[in-house]
């Protein structure tokens, strides 16, 4: 009983061991390697700042080949290099970095990779993670930046020749265009007419020799290209296009009837009637009658506004009243007449 107890404990422990060890190398893989050197520092020219090297390039150069480049004063102070990155490079590891602005190299040298403490090359040590350090730089001049290499230029080469779209030995009539295409760069344009072409191919620069050239008519590529050669002059070249399909025609648009805007209407102001004054009333008097006279041999009869106030015939009635009184009155100045007649 107890031997079989042994025996499942060593079970046991060769099994976890057996596990762990695993676990541990798996662990182990798992952590990526980045060989890189990360830099930072301040710049001196002939022992002290200088600020008219703000925005020039600081390249880090193994070889005389650039392979990191860095903006001095880029999102940091003055006459100060940040986040210059050197690799990954494995064929590169333990040769030294120089540094140069323009035509200026610097005093200091690092080598690529983890070192010791004098500052040599470790070859065996380990380098997991980049490396960060902090490296001030001293140049013993101002640098004067390098002139950018401008290439020679390359003459021009010229095609004719033949044209084939799909099975047909001509180009269509309404095509009368042919360009030239150094990737997405116009190098050349030509003519077209009917199975005949012509192009004068220049893109300028001896950059450009040996590059493939494509041919595009009416937005269709030319299934032929041409290297091209600088001088060139052929008289026979063939470009062959697949099957021309013309677009579909555009239907012209009907223009839209433009609708006559609706004319708001202006409300009038509301009018207040302007108050007209009242006439004033004015008094006319009665005009005094004239009295009527009667005359008579016995008496005068006078006959006035004040009799036709009283008596048995007045009836306060103004005019009126008088007309009556007259009329009565005339039967006896007809009888008083008829007498005085009488007595001559």
């Amino acid at each position: 009983m107890i031997n079989k107890i042994i025996l499942f404990l060593f079970a046991i422990v060769i099994v976890s061991s057996s596990v762990f060890y695993t676990e541990k190398e798996t662990v182990a893989q798992d952590i990526p390697e980045l060989h890189m050197i990360v830099l930072q520092g301040d710049i001196f020219i002939s022992g002290t700042k200088n600020s008219d090297v703000d925005g020039l390039m600081l390249n880090a150069k193994i070889d005389n080949n650039i392979v990191g480049s860095v903006e001095i004063s880029k999102g940091t102070a003055s006459s100060r290099y940040v986040s210059l990155e050197v690799g990954p490079n494995e064929n590169l590891e333990g040769k030294m970095i120089e540094f140069w602005i323009g035509n200026q190299m610097a005093v200091e040298t690092i080598p690529f990779g983890p070192t010791t403490p004098s500052g040599t090359y470790c070859k065996g040590c380990s380098w997991v993670l980049p490396l960060s350090k902090t490296l001030n730089l001293n140049f013993s001049s101002f640098p004067v930046a390098t002139p950018t290499p401008v290439p020679a230029t390359a003459s021009p080469a010229f095609l004719t020749g033949n044209l084939i779209f799909g099975s047909v030995l001509s180009a269509p009539a309404e095509l009368n265009l042919i360009e030239a295409y150094i990737g997405e760069e116009l190098v050349g344009t030509g003519s077209v007419n009917g199975p005949d072409f012509s192009i004068t191919i220049d893109p300028g620069t001896v950059d450009y020799i040996g590059k493939e050239v494509m041919f595009v008519i009416a937005g269709t590529n030319s299934k032929t290209t041409y290297t091209f050669v600088e001088d060139d002059f052929q008289t026979s070249f063939k470009l062959f296009f697949p099957q021309y399909i013309p677009p579909a025609p555009t239907a012209t648009p009907i223009p839209l009837s433009t609708a006559v805007p609706t004319a708001t209407p202006v409300p009038e102001p509301t009018r207040t009637p302007t108050p007209q004054p009242e006439p004033t009333a004015t008094y006319t008097p009665t005009p005094t009658p004239t009295p009527i006279v009667f005359t008579s041999s016995n008496e005068n009869v006078m006959i006035s506004e004040e009799s036709s106030d009283g008596g048995c015939n007045s009836r306060g009635g103004g005019p009126a009243s008088l007309g009556l009184l007259m009329l009565s009155m005339a039967p006896l100045y007809l009888i008083n007449r008829s007498r005085k007649r009488k007595i001559k």
